[in-house]
């Protein structure tokens, strides 16, 4: 089962962007965005992906098809202590304003996790799909995001967010809480008990110089279940993009 899924998400990596690129108006409208970030930590869903608190670049690229809504998007995680190839993942997404006080979202990603021995096996690649909802029109603009992982985690992770800005001397910054729960990788070696799994609180705000855009985050995550992460962790990111915009 696992194996037809897989090779039903790689068909459609295949099959989307092809359609996307032979269809005048999408490839006339392509969008353009490249992202490198510098994290203190890779903090995910709770986890300490990368062992001794080691720093990690975060490159990403994304292309985004015109008016339709659909975007690509590859993104990578590469530890600096050791310069460990840590994750590469391949997004297809889906984002439609339904109204003024409503907006969707829907994709699937493929992850694979290259420093894993034997990769890629089905031990060292997972295929999820999300979808989820924004209500923008509400104060804290919460969104609703339910993921489903159908090979590494095997189960659900929902996430409900806030969202604020807020000015300080004249300069906005962006802030945001989100509470995870999941109860995915029950049955891996790690052994995650089902229940809350992070609540994460993040500042940010963002410096243009022409095209060139710098956001500097600071970030700390409450881990209430100790089989993900038996501590709380703080960490500091730097993000610079550039985009055809």
């Amino acid at each position: 089962m696992i194996k037809i899924i897989q090779t039903s998400i790689r068909r459609f990596f295949l099959i989307v962007p092809l359609f996307l690129l032979f269809s005048s108006t999408a490839f006339s409208e392509i969008g353009f965005q490249s992202d490198l970030t510098l994290v203190s930590r890779y903090i995910w869903r709770g986890f300490d992906t990368i062992a001794d608190d080691r720093p990690a670049i975060q490159p990403s690229i994304t292309f985004a098809f015109g008016k339709t809504g659909v975007w690509l998007n590859l993104w990578s995680a590469v530890a600096l202590a050791d310069t460990e190839f840590v994750e590469l993942d391949l997004v297809a997404g889906y984002d439609k304003v339904l109204s003024k006080e409503m907006s969707f979202s829907a994709g699937v990603g493929y992850f694979t996790f290259p420093s894993m021995p034997d990769y890629p096996d089905k031990n060292s690649t997972t295929p999820e799909i999300y979808a989820g909802l924004t209500l923008g029109s509400l104060p804290l603009s919460p969104s609703l995001i339910l993921y489903y992982d159908f090979n590494l985690g095997d189960g659900f992770y929902t996430t409900l967010s806030l969202d604020q800005d807020f000015q300080v001397k004249g300069k906005m910054f962006h802030s945001r809480i989100l509470v995870g729960y999941t109860n995915q990788y029950q049955d891996q070696d790690i052994g995650v008990d089902p229940g809350f799994s992070d609540i994460c609180f993040e500042v940010s705000t963002d410096f243009g110089f022409k095209s060139i855009i710098l956001t500097p985050s600071l970030n700390y995550v409450i881990v209430p279940n100790e089989t993900i992460n038996n501590e709380n962790e703080f960490w500091v990111g730097m993000m610079i993009s550039w985009s055809t915009d």
